[in-house]
């Protein structure tokens, strides 16, 4: 028998356990033949105690444990685990696969084997003579471009692969259907004491928000203007959890709730499916007819609580939007401080919220990054929730609203002038930790004003 020796706190756990069954079980060849069969057993039993050992001599010294209050303690401690199988097939039913999801490159999601192309009309006629299986060509007239949606052969599945087979340099606008997620996290719980946050304007403003559905049938939205359009496959619905606690912010109001803005009109551009019991995903390529929608509505501020890869036609569209007099506010992203830049946040004409709590700290989970550019209130946020009750939110998705509003009321102010609206929402920063721009809090924090902009 090859017997390793394991030592925990001075006591060597296989000698042990060897001495004691030979004590009862030496009588007997049989008994021997038992010892070697359990000491077998203790095979992957040694191994994950020797990993833990290795691992714990590996830990630094330790270091002095952070102060947090109890009510952002159960909001980390909440955080959902929603890590999703690298395949994954989203339903219409149980018997009917709309598409699949699989993780690609840098652990990113995409529909399996899905790319997308700005094209012309040269570009179209070779991509019907290759080895591809279009699955549609659309002209998004708002944002000036046409996209083609196709299916491609494993060999070719890269990049790389596609440029060579299509015969195209290395500017051309292609890239995989990505899958971008929420950014929120539920703590179902309303007995935090919290101060409520008072609207930022009562003037007659129109935002849109790129998410997943509203319940409209939720009190909080007994006298809303809500205007709704969904960019899901035909058969696939949109749970309205994470749209709901957006909308709720903005718009939704009773005794509990004062929105941040108080006369809007919200068109909802509902992109999200389910993936999982806490997550939601959206394809760019719902996101791309989102946008395309909302600027046709000629909505002048779009949130959008999502974070993904840096992707050629998500970048191309969201250009394409603010060049149509559109300003774009996105979540920062939840996957920490050490977290790569996370989009359309990190492009330079987006701006980026991170969150913070009450105590103007940065909320845990929060990314970090020069590509930040303001900060504010995330962390157990009372706003409406999907099962038509009311409940607190943490993330950045639940900050970035309150950026989006902040300039919905200053472009009232300003009569539409982008730059004025911008310069004033940067003067209006409560400048947090560095002096100036930072990595952490961008320009500063951006409260609801005492009296309405």
């Amino acid at each position: 028998m090859n017997i390793k020796n394991i030592n925990v706190k001075g006591i060597n756990v296989k000698h042990l356990i060897t001495v004691s069954l030979c004590t009862f079980s030496m009588s007997s060849f049989a008994s021997i033949l038992q010892v070697d069969q359990v000491l077998q057993q203790l095979n992957p039993i040694e191994q994950r105690i020797e990993s833990a050992l290795e691992r714990a001599q590996r830990l630094p010294l330790p270091v002095p444990i952070p102060q947090i209050s109890i009510d952002e303690l159960k909001a980390q401690i909440s955080e959902p685990i929603s890590n999703l199988p690298n395949v994954l097939n989203i339903n219409m039913n149980t018997q009917n696969t709309v598409f699949v999801e699989v993780v690609v490159e840098d652990g990113f999601r995409a529909i399996e084997r899905q790319w997308l192309l700005m094209v012309n009309l040269e570009q179209l006629n070779i991509l019907k003579n290759r080895n591809i299986s279009i699955v549609s060509v659309k002209n998004y007239s708002a944002l000036n471009m046409s996209l083609v949606r196709f299916n491609v052969p494993q060999n070719i599945d890269s990049k790389t692969e596609l440029l060579k087979t299509l015969n195209l340099d290395s500017s051309a606008l292609l890239d995989r259907n990505h899958i971008y997620q929420a950014q929120t996290n539920t703590n179902q719980s309303t007995n935090h004491k919290l101060s409520m946050p008072s609207s930022y304007c009562m003037d007659p403003t129109k935002i849109g928000i790129i998410d997943s559905a509203v319940n409209q049938k939720h009190s909080a939205f007994a006298n809303a203007n809500i205007k709704t359009s969904s960019f899901l496959p035909q058969g696939l619905s949109s749970p309205n959890l994470h749209g709901t606690a957006i909308a709720g912010l903005l718009i939704g109001k009773n005794k509990q709730l004062t929105p941040l803005l108080g006369n809007a009109q919200l068109y909802s551009a509902e992109v999200f499916y389910r993936q999982s019991e806490y997550a939601q995903g959206a394809t760019l390529f719902a996101i791309v007819e989102a946008l395309n929608w909302l600027v046709s509505n000629k909505v002048p501020v779009i949130n959008m609580s999502l974070t993904g890869p840096n992707n050629a036609i998500l970048k191309a569209s969201i250009e394409a939007s603010i060049n149509e007099n559109v300003l774009i506010v996105a979540a920062a992203g939840n996957q920490g401080p050490a977290s790569q830049p996370l989009y359309p946040g990190a492009y330079d004409s987006v701006i980026a919220v991170s969150a913070i709590n009450e105590k103007n700290e940065i909320y845990r989970w929060s990314n970090k990054g020069t590509y930040i550019d303001f900060a504010a209130l995330g962390v157990n946020v009372l706003t409406a929730l999907g099962n038509g009750k009311f409940g607190r939110e943490s993330g950045t998705s639940v900050a970035a609203p309150h950026v989006s509003a902040a300039l919905s009321c200053l472009l009232v102010k300003h009569n539409n002038n982008k730059s004025k609206a911008l310069d004033e929402l940067t003067s209006l920063a409560h400048d947090l930790g560095e002096p100036g721009k930072d990595t952490t809090f961008g320009y500063g924090a951006i409260y609801p004003p005492k009296n309405a902009l």
